[in-house]
């Protein structure tokens, strides 16, 4: 019984295909297509689509000819009217452009576009509402045409790499069957049809990029000024966390991808003090604390990595490697020290420093690497040739340079530190991000690529003394880059409490805009 049941299917199967066969050969249905002339990517897809005629009568399909004479709704093969097409065309294809959330019903989506709020950072806006982008009250652009001196607003707390970011433009097609007569299966197939050709050309690298577009992703990078872990700092962090020391701006360390910071310290517990104005040293039990915190990489290249002598230096590069966070700009030998701590395959961060000798004589080009000498990487040592050298000319890795140099409590970097600086972005670098000053100083683009003098002071106990000078305010910030663009730009105000860091008022960021203006002031007189 069951081999009769098998063998009544397979022949009804057969007849089935036999009958297809027979419609798809001898019946063909009429398909015009509405070309409105504004979708250059995506009507030639389809065009290209339509050219297979092969393709096409394997559906039992034709394309309709506007010119031709008035005749049955369809054609059939052999039949006097065999070589004409109808008057009226049985299916059509039209285009469409719309928001994501608008519904349209039988449609194929051919492309995506995001768009994006575009804004001056130094407005002081990072986030907008839905409403006023539908409202036309903010300046819309296709995320591909936002580009420096401008970033990108959040929407609503959305970035373009989330999933439910509202800003998002599909462009397709909707192919309706107008006369009511072509059969409904044949509607299905031929979209399946084309979107099948649409999903093997979204896996084909050498395919129209505009076609299949996916959502762009976003790599975060996060980072503080200085960072000292003495003066109880480091017992504190390994008591009570993150949040401890880094108060809010914990978070943001932790959901970062790359998170970066100056530690002014040495990581050790023993050698002998450097006669120096300040010594400043860590216990080597913080370490493991420090990278539950989210930090990667530390800039050591900087007056305190050495405050416990070479003993101290080698103890920090030991006890940072243990705890597997990247070191920036210090190394057993030059070689070493101008070496990049490799991210992934999305960034190259690069540390050097340029400071005064201090005023009792102790100065950082004593303690300057060479090739068979441990030490930090000195741009007064020609450092920064060693670091030019070693830029990525991958489009999608990011250079970043972490320097620590200029003129203590200033509020402009000084002339010296500019033309390190400059001719870095020359040489490739995407970033660069400044310590030492201990204060806030301004941000601006070089050669459109953003450049922060001095985030200040983050983690720094018993800085009270200063207040008046800005040393117990200071700049957290999460940059969003799309490839080596700038795109979010996120800054936030912290406040020190001696070991103690919190988000502050977000009037506190005055100084950090007020100055920022002033460099793009002086940058537009200078040209």
């Amino acid at each position: 019984m069951k081999k009769l049941y098998l063998l009544l299917l397979g022949i009804t199967m057969l007849m089935a295909a036999c009958t297809r066969n027979a419609n798809t050969a001898d019946t063909f249905w009429y398909l015009a297509v509405d070309y409105p002339n504004r979708y250059e990517t995506e009507e030639t897809f389809v065009r290209d689509f339509l050219n297979d005629t092969e393709r096409l009568e394997a559906l039992g399909i034709r394309l309709f000819e506007d010119t031709a004479p008035d005749t049955a709704s369809h054609e059939t093969a052999g039949a006097a009217v065999s070589n004409t097409a109808p008057k009226t065309a049985d299916i059509h294809i039209s285009f469409f452009s719309a928001w994501e959330y608008e519904r349209i019903e039988e449609s194929i989506v051919l492309s995506r576009t995001w768009f994006a709020p575009r804004e001056d950072p130094l407005t002081g806006r990072t986030n907008t509402s839905y409403i006023r982008c539908l409202a036309s009250q903010e300046d819309i652009v296709p995320i591909t045409e936002l580009l420096p001196p401008f970033v990108a607003l959040r929407v609503d707390d959305l970035s373009v790499a989330d999933e439910d970011y509202p800003l998002v433009r599909k462009t397709g097609v909707t192919i309706r069957n107008d006369q009511g007569e072509a059969p409904p299966e044949l509607i299905s197939e031929l979209n399946a049809a084309l979107q099948a050709v649409l999903n093997t050309m979204s896996q084909d690298d050498n395919a129209p990029k505009a076609l299949g577009t996916e959502r762009p992703t976003l790599f975060w990078v996060a980072s503080g000024g200085d960072v000292l872990l003495d003066r109880g700092a480091d017992k504190l962090l390994m008591a009570e966390g993150p949040q401890s020391i880094f108060g809010g701006t914990a978070e943001f360390l932790a959901a970062a991808d790359l998170a970066l910071i100056n530690l002014e310290c040495a990581v050790t517990d023993r050698g002998t003090a450097v006669p120096k104005t300040y010594n400043f040293r860590c216990t080597p039990l913080s370490m493991p604390a420090l990278r539950a915190s989210g930090i990667d990489a530390v800039l050591l290249a900087n007056n305190h990595a050495f405050d416990y002598g070479n003993e101290g230096l080698l103890d920090s590069l030991r006890y940072l490697k243990e705890a597997e966070i990247g070191v920036l700009g210090v190394g057993l030998n030059e070689a070493e020290a101008a070496a990049p701590f490799v991210f992934e395959d999305a960034a190259r961060v690069f540390g050097i420093a340029s400071f005064p000798p201090e005023k009792n004589g102790w100065d950082g080009l004593s303690v300057a690497a060479a090739e068979d000498k441990a030490g930090l990487l000195h741009a007064g040592k020609d450092g920064a040739a060693k670091l030019k050298a070693q830029f990525s000319t991958d489009d999608s890795v990011l250079d970043i340079v972490l320097f620590h140099g200029g003129e203590e409590w200033t509020d402009e970097p000084d002339e010296a530190t500019r033309a390190i600086y400059t001719s870095l972005i020359d040489a490739g670098a995407d970033l660069l991000i400044g310590s030492h000053p201990h204060v806030v100083q301004g941000f601006e683009w070089i050669q459109d690529k953003p450049v922060f003098w001095s985030l200040g002071d983050y983690v720094f106990g018993d800085m009270w003394d200063t207040h008046d000078l800005g040393g117990e305010d200071g700049l957290f910030i999460m940059l969003g880059f799309w490839g080596k663009r700038l795109f979010y730009l996120e800054p936030y105000p912290v406040t020190l409490s001696d070991i103690r860091t919190s988000i502050a008022p977000r009037e506190n960021l005055s100084r950090f805009y007020t100055l920022s203006r002033s460099l793009r002031a002086r940058d537009a007189l200078e040209h």
